[in-house]
């Protein structure tokens, strides 16, 4: 997907027609970056608020499927996969974490 990206200066002067765009229901993300490439973006809260919760669907499936198989989820496990989901952490980052828990 192609975004257009603003340059820091760009985004301060044009913050306020970004956000005018998000409140009229464009759904268009925006990068902010240096050098025309991408650092950042900015989407409408409810875009943010979709990807949290697909997140969260995939990890209750996760979990599910955990349990189908007569296991547990580790608290530690847990906790990482939680920061997944919401956005903290990337998922290349999760992985690491949580094979780093069980020493993989």
């Amino acid at each position: 997907m192609l975004i257009e990206t603003l340059s820091v200066r760009e985004a301060r002067e044009r913050l306020s027609s970004v956000l005018e765009r998000f409140r009229n229901g464009d759904r268009t993300p925006v990068g902010v970056g240096s050098y025309r490439r991408t650092e950042a973006v900015m989407v409408p809260v409810e875009v943010f608020d979709e990807l949290t919760a697909e997140r969260e669907r995939a990890l209750s499936q996760a979990r599910a499927s955990v349990r189908a198989e007569g296991l547990d989820v580790e608290a530690d496990a847990e906790a990482v996969m939680e920061r997944w989901a919401r956005g903290e952490i990337s998922t290349q980052r999760m992985r690491e974490l949580v094979r780093a828990l069980y020493g993989a």
